[in-house]
Parts: structure tokens; sequence; C-alpha cells
């Protein structure tokens, strides 16, 4: 009986930590502006920056992207020789070139596909490019050669949808970071800054119950808050771009371009990578979560708490600039890198350091941020 109220109490005490933490207006503001924020980097910097060109015709934005959709579905499945012939054919190698505009202007979809892989020119900048003439047989290309290697081939489909997927959800989780800094970080220090800490702490069972009723409603809203910048993510893009061509290789989607048997990650499905992208994303907000939480049981006021964390969240950065590679590889399992597309690049081929690296940052912070509480009752 004892217990099961103890753990009714626990209940409606996470409940209410959940509620405090929630329904804060600064925090629905910052919620609010960070996906209004997200929305407007969609439509500006992805789709606006969208252009297709068809038989002369000039498509752009939304019409742009329902074209090359259109277009490409004809061609979708298995590249072959005999299939790269017939978009050229039909669609021409893109040859017009505009000054300041990395690269050529009157391709779409398709026939930038095939000329990037397969054709005899090249693209670097405005001042250094040369027309494609010609096709290389699919099998002497990259991706070709990759494909043969891991026992696949080269997936034709249209693929943009995960380029912008991914993009939109590195940026969806550099938002959401903020708001899980900013959601978590007075969930101890407000108590202090209030003067109700003592009060709290002292109810019938214990300073430990309401520690593990915070830090429980604080993992409960950086979940939270990855599920709604996720999705603010995923549901544009499918219903502008969709996502078709799941079965491309990564390289050819979000990795520059380059396709490598030598590097794993290019050759894989670009779903799996898309996949891992999102597990690490959710995976840096439990770990941000955990530091700012253990920042904040050790804080006097909200404010110091968000600026510990913040500084905490950013300081990576200033490792990786002043160390190079070896403290990038460290810096690879923090919250700030590991929502980055390269990271999860560079993660593949020895992802156990830098995974070791967010696994205790986690474990550390959560029993720091415990151990106080389990000391005050035990005596």
């Amino acid at each position: 009986m004892h217990l099961d109220s103890v753990d009714l109490y626990g209940v409606r005490l996470y409940r209410m930590e959940l509620f405090k933490l929630c329904c804060r207006k600064f925090f629905l503001l910052s919620m609010a502006a960070g996906l209004a924020l997200l929305m407007l980097y969609f439509f500006f910097v992805n789709l606006g920056d969208e252009r297709s060109t068809v038989n002369g015709k000039v498509y752009t934005g939304y019409e742009a992207v329902q074209t090359d959709r259109r277009i490409t579905e004809e061609f979708a499945g298995v590249l072959t020789d005999e299939k790269a012939e017939r978009i050229i054919e039909k669609y021409g190698f893109p040859s017009v070139v505009e000054e300041n505009y990395g690269g050529f202007r009157d391709e779409n979809y398709l026939n930038g596909f095939v000329t990037e892989y397969l054709g005899n020119g090249y693209m670097r900048d405005w001042n250094d490019y040369k027309i494609s003439t010609k096709l290389r047989p699919v099998a002497e290309s990259e991706p070709g050669q990759a494909a043969a290697l891991s026992g696949g081939n080269i997936v034709l489909g249209y693929a943009k949808g995960w380029t912008v997927f991914l993009d939109m959800f590195q940026m969806a989780m550099i938002f959401a970071s903020i708001l899980v800094l900013t959601g978590i970080s007075p969930v101890f220090a407000q108590e202090r800054q209030i003067r109700t800490a003592d009060l709290l702490f002292t109810a019938r069972n214990g300073k430990e119950t309401d520690t593990r009723a915070k830090i429980a409603a604080s993992f409960t809203l950086a979940a939270f808050i990855y599920a709604v910048f996720a999705a603010a993510a995923f549901v544009p893009v499918k219903f502008v771009y969709g996502f078709d061509g799941a079965a491309c290789m990564t390289g050819t989607v979000v990795t520059g371009g380059a396709v490598n048997s030598a590097y794993p990650v290019t050759v894989k499905p670009v779903w799996y990578f898309t996949a891992a992208a999102m597990i690490l994303g959710f995976a840096a907000l439990l770990v941000l979560c955990a530091a700012a939480f253990c920042i904040s049981a050790h804080s006097e006021s909200s404010f110091h708490a968000f600026a510990v964390a913040g500084a905490v969240w950013m300081a990576p950065l200033l490792v990786r600039i002043m160390f190079g590679g070896a403290g990038y590889f460290l810096m690879m399992g923090t919250p700030l890198f590991l929502v980055m597309t390269g990271v999860v690049q560079e993660l593949f081929p020895a992802p156990a350091i830098p995974l070791a690296v967010a696994a205790g940052t986690l474990v550390f912070c959560t029993g720091n941020a415990l151990k106080p509480a389990e000391t005050s009752d035990s005596h």
C-alpha cells in the first residue's frame, strides 16, 4: 500500500514537473519561433532555389520540383547505358553558364545527374568548366565501379527529397537543441531562484523522488521537442518533394556527389543513411538534455544555468578549431556535432569512440544530477 502511494505520488509529481516545463510562455514562444524559422528556411532556401529546364522552358520553385519528379518517373530504376543515352537524346547536355552561379543553368534533374556521373565534361565553377559531348559507360564511372564492388547497381530516382530532408533535419535539430537548452535549463535552478527548493525537497517522499521526477520530465520534454521538429522537417518535404529514390546511393544524394567503395557509407541506400542521422539526432538531444539538467542542478538561477549550458554546447566547436583532427574525432560524440550530416558520414568507419563519448556524457550527467538527492536522502 505504501509503495502504491509512493508510485502515485511520483507519477503526479512527474506530470506536474512536465507541465511546468512545457507551459512556460517563453518556452512556447521559442518553439513557435523555431518552427516558423524552419518553415521560412524551407520555402526560401530550399524550395526557393529550385530550378529546372525542360525543352527550353525554365521552371522555378514548386513547379521545378514537380516537373523534375514527373520526368524522372519514366527513367526510374537501375541506370543503364541505354537509359542514359535516351535521357541525353531527350534533354541534351546542359551547357548554359552564368557568372557567379556554380552550375549549368539549363539542366534538369535527369540530364544533370547523367552528365555529372557519366559525362566527359565537368563543372567546378562558372569560370572553370567543360561542356560534356559524350557519355562514358556506366561500368567505367565511379558510381558504377563502386556499385559493382558492393554487388549492387546505380539506381536512378528523384531523390532530391532525401537531400532536402537531411538539410532540413539538421537545421531542425539545431533549433531543437536551442529549445532543449531553453526548456530544461530552469528545471532545478528555477526552484533555487524563487526560494522554493528547500520546501519542495523536504516533501514526504524525499528529495530523490522530486529529483527523479524532474529528470524524467526533462527527458520527456526533449523527446517531445525532437518529435515536433523532426515532423516539421518531414511533412513539408513529403508533400512537396516526396521520398522517391530511397534505394539511391548515399554518395549520389548527400555526400557532395562522391561515391567510393572505400567509404562504405557512400554506397549505402540513402534511407539507411537518413535513419542513422535521425537516430544520432535523437541521441544528441538526450545528451544535451542530460547536460542541461546537470548544470541546472548546480546553478542558482535559470539564466546562469542557460548561459553555462549554452557555453558547454558550443565549446566543442572551439576544441575542434584549436586541436584539429584529434579534437574533432572526440568532439563528434557531442550534441553540437552529432546533429551534423557531415559527422554522420565520418562516424561510419570508426563509430566506437565518438558514441562512447556521447553515452559516457549521458550517464555521467544523469548520475551527477541524481547524486546530491541520493546523498541527501541517505542522511
